[in-house]
């Protein structure tokens, strides 16, 4: 009982002790007077080290996963760019026959189809961790609006075909003037079109174009072009039309079967009428400006051969603008016929289409301008490469990379 009377005692007096000190000398002082401060300046270092090693841990994770996905770019662009070079090669060896050699299929040199190595559907290629798909589009099947107009003419005979297609598509043909006034050389609007004032009084503003547009999303800013339309979304008899197909195309798509009975059906096709082609043919689902219109050529001279349109690769919509009696059964023939044996000149379709001029100078069976596109992937990162080719030159003319 003593004992613990002691204890009690010195407790006491120790703590009258400290709160005196306390009193005197305040918190901060008391503690780092007493031997009680190395402890609390441990704990603080402790707690702002766990702090900055958390922040730490963070932003390493963060940069890291930033470096892996930078490194997943960088290995998809190069997979990307290798596309191109991977279809470019394509082309180049259908140009100097491979379709005849490796399938034992009908191939014309100097006739450019749906039949030709460059047209399959190729499937997508594993390369590594990542994944490559390749696919090209022949340019002359499609119109070229930077020849409507130029330094020469004031009006080629494209801005009738422009017309022509826009009422197909149950759209007004002034349309084409908005395009024919973006590529003339002038400022002086037509009688629908627009020049720079107009579309200086834009906000923001903006000129006329007044030469070769510099990409098929030009149409965009041209007057009478709404998003609606280029995109195909709407208006004109949009919904109202019938007998639509995904394409004229026929079938692409490169596999083994294909190869191996190519030849046969090749031989079986040649024996049929046109009539009896089971693939069925129409109008295009798509309404998409972008399939039907490109605005690389030759601008100098709207008769060259870069310009003209390749009827044995042109969609039915594109065929249907060609004259202004174009009848859908005209338009099926020629499917129809190119279905069962490509045209190696355009004099084969003299009957369907009887204006020597339009043959003559608008039409071809050959192709140099082709629409590359590269599409590569690696990890969580995608890089679509599009470019256009001329295969002839061997020059890319457009490189564009999403």
């Amino acid at each position: 009982m003593i004992f613990l009377e002691r204890i009690i005692r010195h407790i006491n007096a120790d703590y009258r002790k400290r709160a005196k000190a306390l009193e005197d000398r305040g918190v901060w002082a008391y503690i780092f007077s007493s031997s009680g401060y190395v402890l609390a300046v441990v704990l603080i270092i402790t707690s702002i080290l766990m702090t900055i090693t958390g922040e730490f841990v963070i932003s390493a994770r963060t940069s890291i996963g930033i470096i892996n996905k930078y490194k997943n770019r960088v290995r998809a662009i190069y997979l990307a760019k290798s596309g191109i070079e991977l279809a470019k090669y394509v082309l180049y060896s259908d140009q100097k026959g491979a379709a005849s050699m490796a399938m034992g299929i009908s191939s014309e040199r100097d006739v450019d189809s749906y039949n030709d190595l460059w047209a399959f559907d190729f499937p997508p290629i594993p390369i590594d961790e990542g994944t490559l798909t390749i696919k090209i589009q022949d340019e002359q099947a499609k119109i070229n609006l930077s020849v409507l107009a130029n330094e020469f003419v004031d009006k080629s005979p494209y801005y009738a075909i422009v017309q022509n297609f826009f009422i197909n598509l149950g759209f007004n043909p002034d349309a084409a003037d908005g395009i024919l006034d973006w590529v003339d050389i002038d400022d002086t609007p037509s009688a629908y079109g627009a020049e720079s004032d107009y579309y200086g009084s834009k906000n923001p503003r903006y000129s006329a174009r007044n030469e070769a547009m510099e990409s098929i999303d030009d149409l965009l800013l041209i007057k009478g072009i709404t998003p609606e339309m280029y995109y195909g979304l709407g208006g004109g008899n949009f919904g109202k039309e019938r007998n639509l197909v995904e394409h004229n195309r026929g079938t692409l798509y490169f596999d083994t079967g294909k190869l191996l009975d190519m030849s046969k059906k090749s031989k079986e096709l040649k024996k049929e009428s046109g009539k009896e082609v089971t693939h069925k043919i129409g109008p295009e689902v798509s309404r998409r400006l972008d399939n039907y219109f490109r605005v690389y050529g030759e601008r100098s001279n709207y008769l060259d051969d870069l310009n003209k349109i390749n009827i044995n690769t042109a969609s039915y919509r594109v065929l249907s603008a060609l004259t202004a009696d174009m009848s859908d059964d005209t338009v099926t023939e020629m499917i129809m016929r190119r279905l069962i044996e490509p045209f190696k000149s355009i004099n084969e379709i003299s009957d369907l289409i009887t204006d020597n001029d339009t043959r003559k100078n608008l039409l071809t069976t050959k192709s140099s301008m082709f629409k590359i596109t590269s599409t590569a992937s690696f990890g969580n990162a995608t890089i679509a490469i599009s470019a256009v080719y001329n295969r002839d030159m061997r020059k890319i003319i457009y490189w564009s990379e999403e």
